[in-house]
């Protein structure tokens, strides 16, 4: 079986917008996981949504960050920038991101088994696959116009 495939379901996306700009909105996301792990923190992703004001159907590119919550702030620099030509952002905060990481986790950083980074970035996977079904429900976003 592929440790990447899960059960499509209707993904619950709760979105709450935190800013407005002349161009763009930014969501707060937070949604279940398709797969959920023994870890209770890594059952909920978040992420932050750039949504272009304009009409029509355009890009979406997924941004994942690396260790740890400042690995985030490029991400952000760069959603800022794309939105402002238009180009939908999804700033998913990956399993490696504080306000999903396990203490059990945090505690070990450097010395994570390769089972621990491996269901890592199996929750990361399947998260960035839910986000890319989550589109078909957004009339903004092409279906085949999805970077990551």
């Amino acid at each position: 079986m592929n440790p990447y495939d899960y059960s499509p379901v209707n993904p619950r996306f709760n979105l709450h917008l935190n800013k407005t700009t002349r161009d763009w909105w930014r969501h707060t996301v937070d949604f279940p996981v398709a797969q959920p792990t023994c870890y209770v923190e890594n059952n909920t992703a978040r992420g932050e949504y750039f949504q272009p004001r304009r009409d029509g159907n355009g890009m979406l590119v997924i941004l994942l960050h690396g260790w740890g919550d400042r690995s985030a702030i490029p991400c952000r620099f760069l959603a800022r920038a794309l939105v402002r030509k238009g180009i939908a952002c999804f700033i998913l905060y990956t399993a490696f991101h504080s306000s999903r990481m396990p203490e059990e986790i945090k505690n070990k950083r450097s010395k994570l088994t390769s089972e621990d980074w491996f269901e890592g970035y199996r929750v990361s996977v399947i998260d960035v696959r839910q986000i890319v079904d989550w589109t078909a429900s957004r009339d903004e976003i092409n279906e085949e116009q999805i970077a990551v």
